[in-house]
């Protein structure tokens, strides 16, 4: 945690439009660096930089339009429910919505880890819609539970990235690409992004008054391209999703 949230007055201001939320749910279990401002968008650079994911869920929805497969097609609507329901967490800053933005990570991290397992023979392609609703339903309760114990509920996607590493080890093994050119792209702008959470996690840079560039805002950017980049390394095992 950058600091703690006695050093955002507003997280309680009465006056301000999320309160009465925050008061209800609870606060979230992190405060990152960009202060709170009363206001409807608390955390401007934090909520503005998740239209990245919105632009992406367009270019994957322009160039999955003609596709067969509904798996593929699905790459859209994921990268926009990462967007927009880390859009709405971070211009609210509270436990409620940010619940709402585990679940819409579940989406991209249940799908990849499942692709995985198609890929080692550990699950079929039929079962993967049912299997991956279920897990993302299962994983919110699992993540409300763990907050409300006071346990970071960061390390269960932290849980999660282990998985998909270790799973798209083993399923290389299993069926083999044609190329790992835009897995290593994906992976290299996913270790951007964390780099510059961690910064702002850590208080390594953190200015809470710049409402332009922020660590975690930058994380959603590239976090975003990653993900155009994962697509394009899926697309090559397209015969094993149908």
């Amino acid at each position: 945690m950058a600091q703690s949230f006695a050093d955002y007055p507003n997280i309680s201001n009465p006056e301000c439009v999320w309160t009465p939320l925050r008061e209800l749910g609870g606060l979230p279990n992190v405060k990152w660096c960009e202060e709170t401002l009363c206001s409807l968008i608390a955390e401007p650079a934090n909520t503005w930089s998740n239209l990245a994911y919105i632009v992406v869920a367009g270019w994957l929805w322009w160039f999955t339009r003609k596709d067969e497969s509904r798996t593929l097609r699905f790459w859209a609507p994921v990268a926009f429910w990462v967007g927009t329901t880390s859009f709405v967490y971070h211009a609210s800053v509270t436990f409620v919505t940010q619940v709402f933005d585990f679940w819409g990570m579940y989406f991209f991290f249940g799908l990849v880890l499942l692709l995985n397992l198609i890929r080692m023979g550990k699950l079929g392609a039929d079962k993967l819609f049912k299997t991956l609703y279920l897990s993302i339903g299962g994983l919110t309760v699992f993540t409300v539970v763990v907050a409300k114990l006071n346990l970071p509920v960061q390390g269960i996607v932290a849980v999660m990235l282990v998985l998909i590493l270790l799973t798209e080890a083993l399923a290389s093994r299993a069926s083999r690409a044609p190329s790992y050119r835009f897995l290593g792209l994906s992976l290299v702008a996913v270790a951007i992004a964390f780099a510059f959470s961690a910064s702002d996690a850590t208080g390594a840079r953190c200015d809470p008054k710049d409402h332009v560039f922020q660590g975690h805002a930058i994380w959603h950017v590239f976090g975003s391209i990653s993900m155009a980049f994962a697509h394009l390394h899926y697309r090559q095992f397209k015969a094993l999703f149908r």
